[in-house]
């Protein structure tokens, strides 16, 4: 009878945990641990762990012959051989919403901030931002930047990012060295706003025009942090885990992928803005580079991303995307470089995107954690200024760049906090 009593307590409560219903979306977008978690985390750190692991293994006995198609690879990678000069490359655009693009930012302790995103994309049209700002002199932006951010591209080698509007890019030696050159006009930057319809906009009375130029050289810190291979198993599981599972959602997270990879490192060089001239600038960047058969930024709804260094030379890169719509309603990943050049993931972000910013007024001061090798490594980000412009071939997300002050367990750093947010439907 005991036995009886125990079993039928035992039938019961396992009952009760099937019957559990999950728990509801946090504003009906964010998912949250279920029921299910545990199982499913763990299940998905092993299968994440060990595709890597296995994947890293064949690219590494791989011959030549046997190359990755990066335009449209998988996660964990196809097990083919990413060649370095294959990477570096720009792709052909064989869909329409293919993008083959290559970002920087860069900022040190003086107060020089630098961002410049050109994503290519078919039809010549090249997806076009840049920000700098000089201490005591003034913010800048591309002029497009007021109005549209699709420009138009100069047919140019493969290795070349190239604007009618002056903006040269060139890989001058694959994960090793680039070249920015500009020759041009900027304007003076429209600050942070909130848009509230898609599409172009017309350029605001007031914008002051100079002619300016420069030349910069990037020179990689480190080796590059591929996303494919290198993120922590334990930040994608996680993330996964939240999501009621299916099907439909393994194959849209396939057919939504994107080679990307990014690296540290210096960038260097001379300015003429107007009739101000600097010699020898000299700022800790990032470079960034993302192959995708299909990139449409309004897929995404809303992100944040933190890049930054500190005085002791630790760089830090920290991400939450939520594309409730495709995969994941909370995302997180990110990696940190040492000073010594050794390359980590970061296994956790605890930043919630639903209680910083959802009615779509971000903050200037914040505070987040993240992991890396089970330490808890806490932040505090202050942004001291940010430029807004819209976002993608049909202009129907925000971006704004938020140039920014960190400090991390009591250490002082410098770099920015981009948040992106779709404008309609958000």
């Amino acid at each position: 009878m005991f036995w009886l009593f125990i079993a039928g307590g035992a039938i019961y409560l396992i009952l009760q945990f099937i019957l559990k219903p999950d728990p509801v979306k946090l504003l009906g977008i964010y998912g949250q641990p279920g029921k299910w978690y545990f199982l499913k985390f763990n299940l998905m750190r092993f299968v994440i762990d060990r595709r890597q692991k296995k994947q890293n293994s064949k690219s590494k006995s791989h011959k030549e012959d046997n190359k990755e198609n990066l335009m449209n690879s998988q996660w964990g990678g196809d097990g083919g051989e990413r060649d370095i000069v294959e990477m570096e490359k720009k792709h052909d655009m064989k869909q329409d919403w293919s993008a083959d693009a290559v970002f920087f930012d860069a900022s040190n302790r003086d107060g020089w901030y630098i961002t410049l995103g050109t994503a290519q994309r078919p039809n010549n049209i090249i997806n076009l931002f840049f920000i700098l700002r000089i201490p005591e002199i003034g913010t800048f932006v591309n002029e497009e930047l007021h109005t549209d951010t699709n420009v138009k591209s100069i047919q140019c080698p493969e290795k070349e990012w190239k604007t009618e509007s002056g903006f040269i890019v060139s890989c001058i030696e694959p994960m090793k060295k680039w070249r920015i050159q500009f020759n041009g006009k900027l304007a003076s930057a429209p600050g942070k706003i909130n848009f509230i319809k898609n599409g172009s906009e017309e350029m605001k009375d007031g914008i002051k025009i100079f002619d300016a130029n420069f030349d910069l050289t990037w020179t990689n810190f480190g080796n590059q942090f591929d996303f494919d291979k290198m993120c922590s198993p334990t930040a994608i599981a996680h993330s996964l885990a939240i999501e009621p599972w299916s099907r439909g959602l393994f194959d849209k997270m396939r057919a939504s992928h994107q080679s990307h990879y990014e690296q540290f490192g210096t960038i260097s060089g001379d300015f003429r803005i107007g009739n101000h001239t600097a010699s020898g600038i000299r700022m800790t960047s990032m470079r960034d580079h993302t192959i995708a058969g299909y990139r449409r930024w309004s897929d995404i709804r809303r992100y944040i991303m933190m890049i930054y260094h500190l005085e002791d030379g630790t760089c830090v890169h920290t991400s939450v995307i939520s594309m409730p719509e495709t995969v994941f309603s909370h995302l997180e990943f990110g990696y940190i470089v040492t000073p010594t050049g050794e390359t980590k993931p970061v296994d956790r972000v605890h930043f919630s995107l639903p209680n910083h910013g959802e009615d779509r007024h971000f903050p200037d001061d914040f505070h987040y954690s993240f992991e890396v090798d089970g330490k808890i490594h806490h932040a505090d980000v202050h942004i001291k200024e940010a430029v807004s412009f819209k976002m993608g071939l049909d202009q129907a997300c925000q971006v704004t760049e938020g140039m920014s002050e960190f400090v991390v367990d009591g250490k002082p750093g410098w770099g920015f906090a981009e948040v992106e947010y779709r404008i309609q439907p958000y």
